[in-house]
């Protein structure tokens, strides 16, 4: 999913693909992202995990958060909303869906 998403997002973006939360912790000083799109259930930091982080750190609290998740109920895209994140998209999306919501 993770080289699906970041071929898809290559052909319009600059696209820095990782693991899970704690090397994109790490990356996002150097990278300076506009965005960051986040897998919920990633290993050793999960998406929360990110988000959470991110938006405890001042100058990364701006940055826009989308999540991922193959969780498609009302509770779940709420918990990923009242956690701070920008959007919530629900696997499995559509190239479509994804770019715009991106976009």
């Amino acid at each position: 999913m993770r080289a699906h998403v970041a071929r898809l997002l290559g052909e319009r973006y600059r696209v820095h693909s990782v693991a899970n939360g704690d090397p994109a912790l790490r990356a996002i000083p150097k990278l300076n992202p506009d965005l960051v799109l986040a897998d919920v259930m990633m290993p050793v930091m999960d998406g929360f995990e990110l988000l959470e982080a991110m938006r405890r750190e001042a100058d990364w609290a701006a940055i826009p958060v989308i999540l991922l998740s193959a969780r498609a109920g009302e509770e779940s895209r709420l918990a990923g909303l009242k956690a701070g994140a920008d959007d919530y998209l629900v696997k499995a999306f559509t190239s479509r869906e994804l770019m715009a919501r991106v976009a």
